[in-house]
């Protein structure tokens, strides 16, 4: 019994001074390259690799504490080890990640490795490979791109193995986009539920990503931003609003991906929305009300961009509040005003076709009889015809 607990203290020393000695190799120290094949040979580690690469393993498990987080860390080293080729190491980096030194002769092991990885692990293990090196003493370098590709899960998701190389450098934005925050709050404004909340989510980050992903750090600074200037506008349009919870800028940052980061936007907005919501129908209504009418009093002239100047509204803010509201879109409902305004000048006055169209908004008189005919069924001749005109 005490022979087997003095291996195990051993076994357990060596492995400490074997993290020890791999953490001082991979932080670029020049004195960690000294003596150093000397050094793996005394802790019975390999000495020789055939251009050394390190690749990092990130779980995502939320763990309880630190210890609970180390002893996940350590059976999944262990794990790893035996399955490794001989001259492979698995060590515990200091970050809260395993560090895998292999030769790059031996890069097929890392895909078997993520399969029992997900056969193993119910969370999602994100894997960071570095660059193969000519030397061991210049390892350090292929662990910097290792974590640099780690951050990269950011855009690809957990769980992804991502080499360095595979992404282009992030650049910051060049300016904040103004324009897509105000469709965003439109969006939310004319939202009649959750799901149409999060597709404007969706597309708010589709629109900034258009020209290709940007800095992570940009990405984390244009949200925070947003959801201020978001809080922002509600309180000024509402004045006053319920309880809700506020978005918190620390929390926000620890999102690894831009998928979390799109949830929580979701949640916020949501959240935001349901406060800010109750009388928002009636106003709608209300709203809805003063377009139609608007519409029907000159159809000859109405446009979406001349309503919503008297409404004191965007258009795309209007066009989304009609829709939502009536089932139509703008143009549709004016189109049946207009149509309905023509059959009643043909039921009732002796108007040419021509100024028929003309007075109900329509310059082109073929193009009015294609609309007429495609709504009524008949010509408008046609239609005169038949109601004795």
């Amino acid at each position: 019994m005490l022979n087997e607990r003095l291996v195990m203290d051993h076994q357990a020393i060596t492995t400490w001074m074997s993290d020890r000695l791999l953490q001082y190799l991979v932080s670029g120290a020049a004195d960690a390259k000294a003596d150093l094949k000397e050094s793996l040979a005394r802790l019975h580690l390999n000495p020789s690799y055939t251009f050394p690469t390190i690749a990092l393993l990130e779980p995502t498990a939320p763990a309880t504490n630190e210890h609970n987080k180390l002893t996940y860390l350590e059976s999944m080293r262990e794990s790893l080890q035996q399955r490794m080729p001989g001259n492979s190491i698995a060590f515990l980096d200091g970050e809260g990640r395993i560090g895998l030194l292999f030769s790059w002769v031996s890069k097929e092991v890392l895909e078997r490795l993520q399969v029992i990885l997900k056969e193993q692990f119910d969370d999602p293990i994100s894997i960071g490979v570095g660059k193969p090196c000519s030397h061991l003493r210049d390892v350090h370098l292929s662990y910097r791109q290792a974590a640099w590709a780690l951050q990269n899960k950011f855009y690809s998701g957990t769980g992804q193995m991502i080499h360095y190389g595979e992404f282009l450098r992030l650049e910051p934005i060049s300016s904040y986009p103004t324009e897509k925050e105000k469709r965003l709050y439109d969006h939310f404004r004319s939202a009649a539920s959750e799901e149409e909340l999060a597709e404007a989510v969706e597309l708010f980050y589709a629109a900034v990503l258009e020209q290709g992903p940007i800095d992570i750090k940009s990405m984390y600074e244009l949200t925070i931003r947003l959801l201020v200037g978001m809080e922002r506008r509600v309180l000024a349009d509402e004045g006053n609003v319920g309880a809700y919870r506020p978005f918190e800028a620390t929390l926000l940052v620890k999102l690894g991906t831009l998928e979390e980061l799109k949830r929580y936007v979701g949640r916020f907005l949501t959240e935001l929305w349901k406060v800010a919501s109750p009388g928002q129908k009636e106003s709608h209504r209300s709203i809805i009300k003063k377009t139609i009418h608007y519409m029907e009093q000159d159809c000859r002239y109405a446009s979406l961009q001349t309503v919503a100047q008297k409404i004191y509204m965007t258009p795309t803010y209007l066009s989304l509040l009609f829709k939502t509201n009536t089932g139509k879109t703008f143009i549709e409902h004016l189109t049946d005003i207009r149509i309905e305004k023509a059959k009643e000048m043909l039921r009732t006055t002796h108007f040419k076709n021509y100024e028929v169209a003309e007075k109900v908004g329509y310059q082109d008189p073929r193009y009015f009889s294609q609309i007429f005919k495609k709504k009524v069924g008949v010509s408008p001749s046609e239609y005169r015809e038949s109601m004795g005109k």
